[in-house]
Order: structure tokens, then sequence, then C-alpha cells
């Protein structure tokens, strides 16, 4: 796989390298690259003449290799886009593309954006019994920098973050050990 392309957008590729089908070994240029010839198969589908009018050009600096255009059509299915050429005087030539969302190509080859990621499934994983991370978290929070209020007593209450409700409330002996906890 020569690596991603954009999703709905037009591209320039590099395709070769094309060989004589003779000698087995010589660079062709100059071949008549129209459309018609180039094929593409979008994610497993069968394969069809690309979109994009434009014919594959010769490379000025190294034989047998060929810029191809790809138009918004080419490239509009997300997923594996694979391109065969078969043309008389050269042996076949294929490659292969991932085509990507756009965040997902800005992010991992231009570098202009960052990948989408949901934290929300992450915060719903029960940690312990019926607690999820956000719960847990929260009253973690509560209880390492919240403000406390009972200390000395049989009851220390710590609040929220914001002040705004008792996180978590206990119950504790004269040894402060804990032995009834209400977490709200």
């Amino acid at each position: 796989m020569s690596g991603l392309l954009k999703y709905n957008t037009s591209a320039s590729v590099m395709i070769g390298e094309f060989i004589d089908d003779t000698d087995g070994k010589t660079a062709v240029s100059g071949l008549s690259l129209i459309p018609s010839v180039i094929f593409l198969s979008k994610n497993g589908g069968a394969f069809t003449a690309k979109n994009d009018s434009a014919s594959a050009v010769t490379d000025p600096n190294l034989g047998g290799w060929y810029r191809c255009s790809f138009n918004s059509t080419d490239t509009g299915t997300l997923g594996l886009l694979q391109l065969g050429v078969h043309v008389a005087g050269a042996l076949p030539v294929w490659d292969s593309w991932m085509v990507v969302p756009a965040n997902v190509y800005d992010s991992l080859v231009n570098g202009t954006d960052m990948l989408n990621v949901s934290g929300s499934t992450l915060l719903d994983t029960k940690v312990d019994g019926t607690y999820d991370l956000q719960s847990v978290l929260q009253v973690l929070a509560a209880v390492l920098a919240g403000k406390v209020s009972g200390g000395g007593t049989s009851s220390i209450t710590f609040r929220d973050l914001a002040d705004s409700l008792n996180r978590v409330v206990a119950s504790v002996d004269s040894n402060g050990n804990r032995s009834v906890v209400t977490i709200t």
C-alpha cells in the first residue's frame, strides 16, 4: 500500500514502474495511459476506469513512472482504493491506497488537525462495581482537593470541587477508620 488519500478530494500520485513486457527489465516511458486503461477498485468493488479525465503523464526524471490524477469521485469511497493498469508494451502495474476521512488525513499527513477521539465511552467504563470512571474521578477529586469538614468528629464530609454538593460523607470512629461511606 502506498499510503493515505483524503476522502472525496482530488489527488495526484505516482504509478509505476512500467517495465517492458518483452525483456522484463527496461523501464518504459511514453505509454498512452488514458483514463480508460487505468482501473480502480473501491473497497473491494469491481474494477472500473478512473473517473478523472486526465491521462497519466511520464515523469521527466525517472523513466517508467507516471503522474496519475484522481478526482473526488475516484476518492469518494472510504477504505481500500486499488489501481490496476494493463497496457500494451508494459507489464501490469498495480498499487493501492487507503482512503480516509479528512480529519484522519489532516491529522496524520498534514499535521493540521487532531484525531477526533471521544472520551465518553471511556468515561462510561465500569471501574468498580457500578461506578464508572467519571464517578470515580469525581470522588477522587473531592477527597483529594475538595473542601473538608468534620475533622475530629464522627462524620467527615468532602465537597465537590465546585463546592456545590457533598460528594463523600464518611462515618468514622475515634481512629479515623471509615465505617459507612455515602457517595453522591
